[in-house]
């Protein structure tokens, strides 16, 4: 039966980490469409700048409410057999986000000229064209949060009932819609960029739709009533609240970057800050994401039945698996980070060779961050599944008031500008994760720390070996200079750095190396 669990979790894993591949790829299509059209502009500064406020509100009241309240609590309660007593506490906990989120977005609307000049205090002075171009586009991105909302409980619903591949492609349908309306219409031109912003509330509403539709059966259950009496609806609320809180740390953190970025003098930081940020999150959001996605339903059904043993064995794993691949993604992207940034987003137009190095030194300050935030997403929802919120919060809001520190020190007395934020975040976000790992060795006498030793005994110096095998060949074999042809490159480097991974882990005798290998094995078989 330990078999057959684990295989299931595998499948779903590889389901949702299939869907967030595909969400991330358009998602960089998204990305490298605007910079090619716009370029690192104080155009695309203002999208960001404005894109972030919606994106802080949606992070804040869904993200981290549907991952660390709503699934675990509904997954426990059908775990159980107790489905319909779930749904009446699940259908108030989202009328009551329904009813909030309305709200928000209209304040967001009315007061986006007050709002903006707190996000980006930058614009205020030395840019009020980026500061005007800002709130508009704010106030036309803000009903789109509420379309991705009810897409969010939608997806919520499905992994709840572990039903993962429904769930998992809608995100792609939106990214497409976004990189086709940037495609069509931006331009350097102010209201190109406003048009831009209305098609990309459409796409939000489709998005809606289409994961209405795969989940619309599960809500037999649902009820348009707030029952506040409700017993289960309290117990909800209270665990709501706090994981409501501690996304809230997240999202300060991209607030406090977004603020001192936006300070620097030169040109499109904020844009280059972004490119940057988003290429780090791909291997973390594949990875760590979709495999805290596919375990946080297992995990939740492993603790409400008392079942520890299984608990602390599942989240091990779930952790190496997560760093199996986030460790040497790091050592990769460091060692390749202009490569990188030139195969994604220099495609002609106005992102410029120039550009590079630009967002390449950010992106390799971000490094640090794939590890250390993998280990803070699966950590998080190991508290979540034992209906723990508030240890996370705690630790998040250390991790806030690290970041600025830092990011004050780093901005008032190095030259280091964005990256700077990059380098502050990936600090804060390593003192979140020994938080999180210290106090969940005490609160469960152990969770098997010999085996997370052994695991990094053999990734880390696996991972190096790649690295310098990865800085060799850039030394040895010259660069191309076609397009074409430098994609063939880095593909083969890729390959090539992979490789030495995994016949280094295995030559170690990696658990995880070895299941993996097997896996394959199986599967190609079938």
């Amino acid at each position: 039966m330990t078999q057959n669990r684990e295989s299931s979790i595998t499948t779903a894993a590889i389901v949702v980490m299939i869907s967030i591949v595909l969400g991330r790829i358009t998602g960089f299509i998204r990305e490298t469409v605007l910079s090619w059209k716009v370029g690192l502009s104080w155009v695309q500064d203002a999208y960001v700048a404005a894109f972030t406020v919606p994106d802080i509100v949606y992070m804040l009241l869904v993200g981290g409410t549907i991952s660390a309240a709503l699934v675990p609590f509904l997954s426990g309660k059908v775990e159980k057999g107790e489905e319909r007593e779930g749904w009446q506490a699940t259908s108030s906990l989202m009328n009551v986000l329904f009813v909030v989120m309305v709200l928000i977005c209209l304040f967001g609307m009315v007061f986006a000229d007050k709002i903006i000049p707190a996000v980006a205090p930058g614009f205020t002075d030395s840019n009020p064209q980026t500061k005007e171009l800002a709130v508009k586009l704010s106030r036309v991105l803000f009903p789109s949060v509420l379309f991705l909302m009810m897409a969010g409980i939608c997806n919520g619903v499905l992994n709840s009932y572990k039903k993962f591949a429904a769930a998992a492609f809608g995100p792609s349908i939106y990214n497409m819609g976004c990189a086709v309306s940037i495609y069509l219409f931006a331009d350097t031109d102010p209201q190109s960029m406003i048009k831009v912003a209305g098609l990309v509330t459409l796409s939000a509403f489709a998005y809606f739709l289409l994961q209405l539709m795969f989940s619309i059966k599960k809500f037999r259950y649902y009820r348009p009533v707030i029952s506040f009496g409700d017993k289960s609806f309290r117990k909800l609320f209270g665990q709501a609240v706090p994981s409501l809180l501690n996304s809230s740390t997240s999202q300060l953190n991209t607030v406090i970057a977004t603020a001192f970025v936006s300070l620097s003098t030169a040109e499109g930081s904020l844009s280059a800050f972004r490119n940057a940020n988003t290429l780090w999150q791909l291997p973390h959001g594949i990875f760590a994401v979709g495999i805290g996605t596919a375990v946080l339903p297992s995990l939740s059904g492993k603790f409400v039945t008392k079942e520890y043993g299984e608990y602390k064995t599942l989240l091990m794993k779930s952790l190496t698996s997560a760093l199996f691949f986030a460790i040497p993604s790091a050592a990769g992207f460091l060692v390749l980070r202009e490569q990188i940034v030139r195969a994604v987003f220099k495609w002609g137009g106005r992102f410029t060779e120039e550009n590079v190095p630009f967002v390449a030194a950010i992106l390799g300050f971000f490094c640090i961050s794939m590890i250390t935030y993998s280990t803070v997403t699966i950590m998080n929802r190991a508290y979540y599944a034992a209906q723990d919120t508030r240890t996370p919060l705690a630790a998040g809001m250390i991790s806030v008031i690290l970041n600025l520190v830092l990011g004050y020190v780093f901005y008032r007395h190095t030259d280091l500008g964005a990256a700077g934020m990059a380098l502050s975040y990936s600090i804060a976000s390593l003192v979140n994760a020994a938080i999180l790992l210290i106090l969940m060795e005490k609160r469960m006498k152990g969770i098997n720390g010999g085996m997370f030793a052994g695991f990094l005994s053999r990734a880390v110096p696996s991972a190096a070996l790649m690295g310098a095998v990865l800085w060799i060949i850039q030394e040895v074999v010259p660069y191309p200079g076609g397009k074409a042809l430098q994609l063939a490159y880095l593909v083969l480097e890729i390959i090539a750095g992979c490789a030495v991974y995994i016949i280094m882990m295995l030559f170690l005798k990696s658990q995880d190396a070895i299941y993996m290998v097997n896996n394959i094995k199986q599967r190609l078989k079938m």
